[in-house]
């Protein structure tokens, strides 16, 4: 059977798609241009028009994966308003875009990524989604006068829970009968953050939930 060709605007898109499933399959130390254009069915000399070399396409897969979930995590929290609420969208759109590409999770955090994936390096080589991530945390925390030496803590903690899920979320096997992305507004309900009294005796609850 003949494989179906493809078109000349979206071949750079199926042969990033492709290297992102080989590297998961095989490993990044095996992937070739040779090899994403077999399996794309096109001539070897084929992805030279789209990358030069090995380097470029791996650049341009983590640029593809990167630019689709910032726009992700972006897009969840446009008309939000920097509200409560604006977290639980966000920390539901982080979950919903690897549990529906898991293929894209483990490209990122299985390998050694040209931007380090921390919510606090000091360089200007930050990986935007989590500095989208950071920043609306942090912008919440700051409404509510939250003490500045205990924000790291809360922040990472956050992030801790939300990445947390999203590897479930990944699994083949999840832990409930029911679909998972069903269960994702209820199992983020259970976060919350506490805020010290000027007496520190008392925590004040505030919950991703509350609008």
């Amino acid at each position: 059977m003949n494989k179906k060709p493809y078109h000349h605007g979206d071949l750079r898109t199926a042969m990033i798609e492709k290297g992102i499933e080989l590297i998961n399959e095989n490993g990044s130390h095996s992937l070739s241009l040779r090899k994403v254009a077999a399996a794309c069915g096109v001539s070897h000399a084929a992805p030279y028009t789209h990358f030069p070399n090995r380097d470029d396409l791996m650049a341009a897969i983590e640029n593809h994966i990167t630019e689709q979930f910032s726009a992700a995590l972006e897009s969840a929290v446009i008309d939000a308003d920097d509200s409560p609420i604006s977290l639980f969208k966000m920390g539901q759109a982080y979950i919903l875009f690897f549990s529906r590409n898991p293929q894209y999770f483990s490209f990122l955090f299985s390998l050694t990524s040209n931007h380090p994936l921390s919510l606090f390096s000091e360089s200007n080589n930050v990986y935007k989604p989590l500095e989208v991530y950071k920043t609306l945390i942090t912008k919440l925390l700051d409404q509510i006068n939250f003490p500045n030496k205990l924000q790291t803590d809360t922040i990472v903690a956050s992030w801790a829970f939300v990445h947390g899920l999203a590897a479930i979320a990944i699994l083949s096997s999840k832990p409930y009968d029911e679909e998972f992305e069903q269960r994702i507004p209820l199992l983020l309900s259970s976060m919350r953050i506490t805020l010290p009294n000027e007496r520190e005796k008392m925590t004040v609850e505030w919950r991703i939930t509350d609008v």
